[in-house]
């Protein structure tokens, strides 16, 4: 063997062990997937909340909200989630402890986390705050979340507000006012999270919270996600599933951790209103006679902004006010086409509320609750 011979040989044997030392790249294409994967499952593991996988066990074919969407929490759900309805659950014993104090709470039928609604709730029922929502704050939809049997979803629909209703008793859906049933989303947030396909300038949620055990925040929180305000009471005292009684400092420092921020300036006119209308002598509800006290709203009602839905373009006429100069600081006017400003859009504008609209919801409460028999006349008394 000649000396060239021995070299090439010695650089064969050199490349052999080093061919052998490298890895294939069917070897190569293994290990990115193992990392990849790896790192996929302990992303979702550290991001997907706790809420999403709490509840019923049969819950076990819903997905949480997918993360190939968003990886921020405060984000405002994608699409509509599958609404998931209460379960039944025949319980004689349940059924009748849910008369309480002279009151009968509905829900027969379902689990005892659910009901609480009875026939009409007067201490829930504002209209004056409602139509100063949509005349001052330019509210013009609203999803209605806890709305038992649809009092106040039947006050935004026959008002023309764009509206929904999710409830999570069997019963009180069975036993729902509102007129367009297609409005109507039965889904018990024990269960999942659920949340519209599209926003809403506003969440009215009234005698909901307190009902909701805290491991299920999750779960409704999403459905709030989707409005750009919310408006939302607690309860302070007892009642059918109180299970989250808390006072206004819990849950608003509750509420801000969860992206939301409190308004205390929106959230004291309300209630003032509320109690206005309370004290005032000709505000009587026709449907019973009986006059308007929105306890739950003039002691309890907190008003939070959503900055992540408020930002969006579709909810730019929120809180709409004129802007051209009126003659003085501080007073403003609707611009003019006289005066060569550019006029306000129609959509920026408030709702037309009318008497007719009052008449039809009124209509169609009192078709919806039981009538006081009429009393007869009394005698004149003999002199």
């Amino acid at each position: 063997m000649t000396t060239s011979d021995t070299k090439m040989d010695k650089r064969h044997g050199k490349q052999g062990v080093l061919e052998k030392g490298r890895c294939t790249t069917t070897q190569v294409v293994v290990i990115i997937c193992f990392v990849v994967t790896f790192q996929t499952l302990l992303m979702i593991s550290i991001l997907t909340p706790s809420g999403a996988i709490l509840g019923d066990n049969s819950n076990n074919n819903y997905s949480p909200p997918s993360l190939k969407n968003s990886m921020n929490v405060f984000d405002v759900p994608i699409g509509q989630a599958i609404n998931l309805p209460s379960i039944r659950h025949e319980d004689t014993k349940v059924d009748k402890r849910r008369k309480v104090r002279g009151a009968t709470y509905g829900g027969k039928g379902d689990k005892k986390h659910l009901g609480g609604f009875t026939e009409i709730d007067m201490q829930g029922i504002s209209p004056a705050v409602w139509k100063h929502v949509v005349e001052k704050w330019t509210v013009q939809s609203v999803l209605d979340v806890g709305c038992g049997r649809g009092t106040s979803t039947s006050w935004f629909y026959t008002h023309g507000l764009r509206t929904q209703c999710v409830e999570g008793s069997h019963d009180a859906i069975e036993q729902s006012m509102v007129p367009d049933k297609s409005l109507l989303v039965e889904h018990d947030f024990s269960r999942g999270p659920w949340w519209p396909k599209d926003t809403f300038d506003a969440v009215w949620s009234v005698e909901f919270l307190e009902h909701v055990n805290v491991q299920f925040h999750y779960n409704y929180i999403s459905t709030f996600r989707k409005a750009a305000i919310l408006l939302v009471t607690s309860s302070g005292w007892g009642g059918w599933h109180h299970v989250e009684v808390h006072k206004d400092d819990w849950w608003i420092r509750k509420y801000e951790a969860y992206g939301f921020k409190y308004d205390s300036k929106l959230t004291k006119e309300l209630r003032g209103i509320a109690r206005q209308e309370k004290k005032s002598n000709q505000t009587q509800f026709p449907p019973n006679d009986e006059k308007y006290n929105a306890q739950h709203v003039w002691t309890s009602m907190k008003v939070f902004i959503n900055p992540a839905v408020a930002a969006l373009p579709q909810h730019a006429h929120l809180f709409g006010e004129f802007g051209c100069f009126g003659g003085k600081i501080g007073v403003s006017r609707e611009c003019k086409n006289a005066e060569k400003e550019t006029l306000l859009d129609p959509s920026f504008y408030p709702l037309n509320l009318t008497i007719a609209q009052d008449e039809a919801w009124y209509d169609i409460v009192k078709a919806n609750i039981k009538q006081k028999p009429d009393q007869p006349p009394k005698k004149d008394q003999e002199k």
